[in-house]
């Protein structure tokens, strides 16, 4: 999300440095990815009056100009034809660096005559596409202007990575808000103040909510008798800083509120909506509505709409419709500000493919009690820019207030998840400036109610970190020691020293192997090449998501193929991750029926070495992947283990030409070429080489002792011995 530093400064005057804010909020666990200055581009550059103007004695096509910089007189050499006494202009002093071209300003002699800056074109600027002479500026205009100040280019531009659960984030006032908790100040909601005429809303528009799980609040307002306009250059120039373009005035409210407050609006021409009603319900599956992308979308019986009396006039949360949009001809504006449910809005979002800033912040979940506050503020700032007048009254149909929810904090408690003996006043005040309010304390126990701006809190565990990201992470004093006791008793499996697994890892490493990371999750058509009994989600992220794997033979071939179509052929590749699976077996499991387990893989593919001179070129083939993995026995010194031939594909993933790796009647795992029809399934051209190794039954396979033997004192000799 792109910041405003001024418009911040609006909430919360702060004084700190764009880096020092930067800081601030990634320590606070909101990332700052970028900073962008606007005006650092036109360091050097002011405005300037030329007092006179003579011709070079050296050359025809260039004048010698006099110049005011408002401090003081020099003397600039131009080649513009259009330079003349009077002008107001912008001058390139000593150390400015040309934006077009890069070109760094200096004193310098041209034909004899010194030269103490440049006057500048549009195009040089690049601010305009007139290179034909210099940028004349209007009569009026101060002189020794700094030029970003001049084009009211003197913002800091913030790019804010918002995690998403911090939804009262993504506007200008809830990072605001950060920022005065971080500065020990809580920052309220500001109010709307309206003017209202006397004929009252209800004459005008009712709104009915047939699906209050999808929306639980519907706010409502009316402005009558606007005149469309562009919007003044100050409101343009707020949403072209945060990446906005600006349309007509309506919607350029609802856009500034939205950034301003976090609440998306949507207003609508009240004279095209059939019978003066809003019902927000949802639609029959197939209806279609034309969106204000003018792009005719199908609706099915899940999503929720906006209607009126006879037809779909918005996507709830998600895009307008084009048949009752504002334009130049719209005299009379509905405006909308709700609640919608985040997982309605996501689904449909996702479904359609539409993917708007309202959506965006519906998905996370809005602030339900600065509905109101959102409403207003729009019908203000629009009655204030169009001479509307605002009718009197507000529709807010809200059958089921949200409750508030109240979480108790225990002081010590929190001081010991923290490790830091935070004074129970002070936790109180950085809550306080959150936000937060209370209902009750004993001394040792607060009851904390939470504001509706924040719906990521839940429990205790959030309020501690709250307290503890205010506090300062870099206060919290870092312990490295630690120790954990379990007396005589084993060490549970999941507790156990992961020595063995890293010893593997290592081996792979020093062999010139790339370890790899991929998802336990992949997609059904790769889970059924393995099995038909694959472990299925539930609620998946997506149909490509929605299966757990039971191999990581998938996830390998998915990376190779990738690797070969950018350009990498020869590949050495490993991994260590569990595998899901369906069982009967009484197992330990945590969930009944299913089962999982630790497997390492590795596999190679392509040239057997690189290209040299001296070796003919050679693809890697069974035996290398046999000769790694008889190499990795003798390193780990395991005993016992042996190989039998694969005497038909009964593992699936793997050829004829394959072997199993048995620990008596056990097995191991398996090594061996990739059957074709599984390449040609991923789209691999080449042959690839596999061995996968069940972890857990490694784990039991008995090591070698290891020996030391006594090195010769005596040095090797070489002799020719004849008898």
């Amino acid at each position: 999300m792109l910041t405003s530093q001024n418009w911040l400064k609006e909430f919360y005057n702060f004084t700190w440095t764009p880096q020092e804010i930067s800081d601030i909020l990634t320590m606070l666990g909101i990332e700052v990815e970028a900073i962008h200055d606007q005006g650092s581009k036109f360091n050097g550059f002011i405005t300037a009056k030329v007092l006179g103007r003579e011709r070079h004695p050296n050359a025809d096509k260039l004048s010698v100009c006099k110049v005011f910089t408002g401090s003081e007189e020099c003397t600039v050499i131009c080649g513009a034809p259009n330079v003349a006494p009077g002008q107001t202009v912008i001058l390139a002093t000593d150390g400015a660096i040309v934006p077009s071209n890069g070109l760094k300003i200096e004193r310098r002699t041209v034909r004899g005559v010194e030269s103490q800056g440049m006057i500048c074109s549009e195009t040089e600027l690049g601010i305009g596409e007139d290179g034909s002479g210099i940028m004349v500026l209007p009569e009026g205009t101060p002189i020794g202007q700094p030029l970003a100040q001049f084009l009211k280019l003197n913002d800091v531009v913030y790019d804010i990575s918002i995690t998403p659960n911090r939804a009262d984030c993504l506007s200008h006032f809830g990072i605001a808000r950060e920022l005065a908790a971080y500065g020990g100040s809580p920052l309220p909601l500001p109010t709307a103040d309206l003017i209202e005429a006397p004929t009252p809303i209800t004459d005008s528009v009712k709104v009915i909510i047939e699906d209050i799980e999808k929306c639980p609040r519907y706010a409502a307002r009316v402005v009558k008798n606007v005149k469309i306009t562009s919007s003044p250059e100050w409101l343009k120039n707020r949403l072209e800083a945060v990446g906005l373009r600006p349309r007509n005035i309506v919607v350029d409210v609802t856009n500034f509120v939205m950034y301003e407050c976090g609440q998306p609006l949507h207003a609508f021409d009240l004279d095209t909506v059939a019978g003066n009603t809003i019902v927000v319900k949802t639609p029959r599956d197939g209806e279609k509505i034309t969106t204000l992308d003018s792009k005719e979308r199908t609706l099915d019986g899940e999503m929720l709409m906006i209607c009126d009396a006879e037809k779909p006039v918005a996507i709830a949360g998600v895009m307008g419709g084009e048949n009752s949009e504002i334009s130049d001809a719209t005299t009379n504006v509905l405006i909308e500000s709700a609640y919608f449910a985040p997982s309605s809005i996501r689904r449909t979002s996702k479904k359609l493919a539409i993917q708007s800033d309202a959506s965006y912040r519906f998905e996370r979940g809005v602030d339900m009690g600065a509905v109101i506050y959102a409403l207003d503020r729009a019908a203000q700032l629009i009655a204030t820019l169009t001479g509307g007048e605002i009718q009197q009254g507000i529709i807010d149909v809200y059958p089921q207030p949200l409750e508030k929810k109240v979480i108790t904090l225990r002081f010590q408690r929190a001081a010991d998840m923290i490790g830091v003996e935070i004074q129970s006043s002070q936790m109180v005040e950085i809550l306080r400036n959150l936000g937060f309010t209370f209902t009750h304390s004993d001394g040792n126990t607060l009851h904390v109610e939470v504001p509706s701006h924040r719906v990521d809190i839940f429990g205790e565990i959030d309020l501690v970190e709250e307290i503890a990201r205010m506090y300062k992470y870099d206060y919290i004093p870092v312990d490295s020691a630690l120790a954990i006791s379990f007396g005589s008793e084993n060490i549970p499996a999941e507790l156990a020293p992961v020595s063995f697994k890293n010893s593997l890892r290592n081996y792979f490493v020093q062999q010139g192997f790339r370890e790899i990371v991929t998802q336990n999750m992949i997609e059904p058509r790769a889970a059924q090449l393995f099995t038909e009994n694959y472990v299925k989600i539930a609620n998946p992220l997506g149909e490509e998501l929605s299966a757990m794997r039971p191999s990581l033979v998938p996830s390998v071939l998915k990376t190779i193929e990738r690797n070969i179509r950018l350009g990498t052929k020869d590949l050495q590749l490993f991994e260590t991750g569990n595998i899901f699976y369906k069982t009967a077996k009484p197992e330990a499991q945590r969930i009944s029926g299913y089962g999982e387990r630790e497997e390492l893989l590795f596999a190679i593919t392509g040239e057997a070495h690189p290209m040299q001179w001296g070796a003919k070129p050679a693809r890697v083939d069974f035996f290398d992947a046999k000769g790694i993995l008889e190499n990795l026995i003798s390193v780990m010194r395991f005993k016992n283990l042996t190989f039998k031939r694969i005497e038909k594909d009964q593992n699936g993933a793997f050829s004829q030409n394959a072997v199993q790796i048995l620990f008596g009647k056990r097995v191991v795992g398996f090594c061996g070429e990739i059957a074709p029809k599984f390449l040609k399934e991923f789209k691999v051209e080449q042959p690839v080489f596999v061995a996968t190794l069940n972890l857990a039954e490694l784990k039991n396979v008995p090591v070698a002792k290891q020996k030391y033997s006594v090195v010769s004192p005596f040095p090797a000799v070489r002799r020719d011995v004849a008898f």
